[in-house]
């Protein structure tokens, strides 16, 4: 038989309750209204971030000769396909004003 505790409000996320089987399990403790469960860091991972506190946020970054916009040029096709939208709609205006 298993024993259980059970703490009420105790959750870091959500307030709820948190059951914990005091047993090796790996799901122990774990809020039963969200899922939340305790983190456990590897001590080599802390050793790392404890070593890298204080530095740039990247060493090695990726660097162009010339910042891009991030979308490529339209084709013909698509620039044809605005201007004769852009010219229906300045027809329309003009019908519009002379109304």
């Amino acid at each position: 038989m298993t024993q259980e505790l059970i703490e009420l409000d105790a959750c870091q996320r959500c307030g709820g309750a948190i059951l914990d089987y005091l047993s090796p399990i790996t799901d122990s403790p774990m809020c039963i209204t969200c899922g939340w469960r305790r983190v456990i860091v590897p001590a080599d991972v802390l050793a790392e971030v404890e070593a890298h506190l204080g530095k740039n946020f990247m060493e090695d970054r990726y660097t162009h000769k010339q910042i891009g916009t991030g979308k490529p040029p339209l084709s013909g096709w698509e620039r044809e396909k605005r201007r004769r939208e852009r010219v229906r709609r300045e027809k329309e205006d003009q019908q519009l004003a002379v109304s």
